[in-house]
């Protein structure tokens, strides 16, 4: 297995962002186990996806460019396509490729696909900081963002709808409550 301290170390990761990555790693792989129970799922990839999941955040802190940049890193490091599209599609809920053109990114699907991917997504929308935080709490966070950036009010209206669904996929999965 890649190590994922190793690439942290090499590129630099802020102290904080580690802390944020071990803390998504721990919520992501105890739903993956639970899921494991009852479906086939890689533990393991979800657990290096979300270790590496914000590692282009050691070149920027663009909330809007940072799982790009982490994407990029991890292709350059020759990592496993598997973890490359955890790390490019954790962002919300996910974008579409009409999406990421309108917020003036790569027209590329950004959308979590595998369950993987999904987990990875959703357990860094439960994560602030290095904290854990209810469901609640961060579709409130994504209220706020839309009171305070009407232009995106059609962005955080989609993550909603989509953090809702995949919500309810990985509690029917898992038999968790989030």
């Amino acid at each position: 297995m890649i190590d994922a301290i190793k690439l942290w170390d090499k590129y630099g990761l802020p102290e904080d962002v580690r802390k944020h990555c071990w803390a998504v790693a721990e919520l992501a792989v105890k739903i993956a186990s639970k899921i494991k129970e009852r479906k086939n799922i890689d533990v393991e990839a979800v657990k290096l996806g979300a270790l590496l999941h914000d590692i282009g955040r050691a070149v920027t802190h663009d909330p809007f460019q940072h799982f790009i940049k982490s994407a990029e890193i991890l292709r350059k490091e020759g990592i496993d396509e598997k973890i490359v599209r955890i790390a490019e599609r954790h962002f919300s809920a996910g974008l579409t490729a009409e999406e990421a053109r309108k917020l003036g990114l790569p027209p590329k699907n950004y959308m979590p696909e595998t369950l993987e991917e999904k987990i990875v997504s959703f357990a860094d929308n439960l994560v602030f900081e290095d904290r854990p935080r209810s469901f609640e709490d961060f579709i409130k966070r994504l209220e706020e963002i839309k009171r305070e950036k009407p232009d995106m009010k059609w962005f955080v209206e989609r993550s909603i709808e989509r953090a809702k669904k995949i919500k309810e996929e990985l509690e029917r999965l898992s038999g968790l409550s989030f």
